[in-house]
């Protein structure tokens, strides 16, 4: 019996799903490693002369410049990922990346050289965000075109986990470093170092990928000369539903990834005048309970179906919006990381699930251009999340329940374009992949 037919994937397969996740992985710790240090220390660092809520509101603008490039880079490599394949895209990714964000560890202080620190810094965040454009569909079209249709649920949860265990690495290391030194110091020079680490892990992740094989959909695309010569136009012109409603479906995890990562933060700091480390415990175990659940999620998906565990997450992110605050506010550490748990198992479920689902609603030929499109521009809504929030908070008096209520709305209508999406009908091709490269 081959790999194929007994449900194991072959070596190329494993070393696809493996280089996927440490790429994934790497490019989420750089993504979420600035949201998070954004948030504590660069309104001192880049932003001194302000107050120290619109100090941290100009640090969350320059967030959301990355989130507004993202789509730049999803028009780039999702159009020569549908040209010349998944993986040579790939590799320009993480160096696109990688470099910008060992710049920022290195990058002088506004005392040290003015406003070009600022400017320079923003100019780096607009590159991670192009690098990270092309990234998520790639990483995660690798893995799902490369195993069975009957798995993909699962083995496409595993890219998806380099966003919780990138963000994990990176706040840990913010933890650990503000914990054992003390604000003012990390501030001072040491938030420096996460960023400046993340060359090991950038270096391990490049000679992974490297050894990746193109996937068996996309092959088959070449061997039938089926290869689309614009992709972009062609989502456009005859997939342009699918887009829209998968821009309106995405919002809700876009918004809720943010609330529960840097909006938490920023707001436990600011309003709840609470230790910079408190709010990232109340953020970072969520973050590690989700990582086993995703595989879970993954799985069972695989048997009900992705889009009702996608339906399902979306509506129970919306019912979780003012319990979450409303246990924030109770600023006993315990409850306010109850809160922050319930609310990210919850967005969880339709991230878990969201490539494989997406994936499903774009034909092969343009669906590297759908997946990162749909991704990437509803990623603008999640770049701005958190500056609006805090804008929000600011004009409310710091009333949290009033942005709680928009959250809820927004969630909601997402849900119902969620339930809108239909797959499109597709072709397993990864048997064949599996069989050509058993034992390769």
């Amino acid at each position: 019996m081959n790999s194929a037919a007994s449900g194991r994937l072959s070596a190329a397969a494993k070393r696809t799903v493996l280089a996927s996740f440490l790429g994934s992985t790497f490019e989420w710790y750089d993504f979420v490693l600035y949201t998070t240090v954004s948030t504590l220390v660069f309104n001192q660092v880049f932003f001194p002369e302000q107050s120290a809520a619109v100090g941290t509101l100009s640090s969350l603008v320059t967030v959301a410049m990355g989130y507004v490039a993202r789509p730049l880079g999803a028009v780039i490599f999702g159009h020569f990922g549908d040209r010349v394949g998944r993986k040579k895209l790939l590799v320009a990714t993480m160096l696109i990346m990688g470099i910008p964000t060992l710049i920022i560890g290195c990058l002088p202080s506004y005392a040290q050289i003015g406003t070009a620190a600022p400017v320079i810094l923003i100019i780096c965040r607009i590159l991670q965000g192009v690098g990270l454009g092309g990234e998520y569909a790639g990483a995660a079209l690798a893995t799902i075109e490369s195993v069975p249709e009957s798995q993909r649920g699962f083995y496409g949860a595993i890219p998806q986990l380099g966003n919780p265990v990138g963000g994990a690495l990176g706040t840990i290391l913010v933890l650990c470093c503000t914990y054992f030194a003390g604000d003012e110091l990390f501030a001072a020079w040491l938030w420096r170092v996460p960023f400046l680490l993340s060359a090991i892990l950038l270096v391990y992740a490049m000679v992974v990928r490297v050894r990746m094989e193109e996937t068996g959909d996309f092959s088959r695309l070449v061997k039938e000369n089926k290869v689309e010569k614009s992709p972009v136009m062609a989502v456009l012109r005859h997939h342009w539903k699918a887009l829209l409603l998968g821009l309106g479906a995405r919002a809700s995890d876009a918004i809720s990834g943010n609330v529960a990562g840097s909006v938490v933060i920023a707001y436990v700091a600011t309003y709840l005048h609470m230790s910079n480390s408190i709010g990232l415990v109340a953020t970072l175990v969520p973050t590690l309970i989700a990582i086993p659940l995703m595989l879970i999620t993954g799985k069972i998906s695989d048997r009900v179906g992705r889009k009702r565990i996608f339906v399902l997450g979306m509506v129970l992110v919306a019912l979780s919006m003012l319990p979450m605050f409303a246990m924030l506010n109770t600023k006993f550490v315990p409850v306010m990381v109850l809160g922050v748990i319930v609310m990210r198992i919850c967005n969880m479920m339709p991230f878990a699930v969201q490539s494989a689902f997406l994936a499903d609603i774009f034909p092969v030929e343009v669906r590297y251009t759908g997946v990162s499109l749909v991704y990437q521009v509803s990623a603008i809504i999640g770049g701005l999340t958190p500056a609006a929030c805090l804008t929000l908070l600011i004009w409310a008096d710091g009333n949290a329940y009033v942005l709680a209520l928009v959250l809820t709305v927004v969630c909601a209508l997402s849900a119902l374009c969620g339930i809108a999406m239909r797959p499109s009908v597709r072709r397993d091709t990864a048997t064949d992949y599996q069989r050509s490269h058993h034992g390769a």
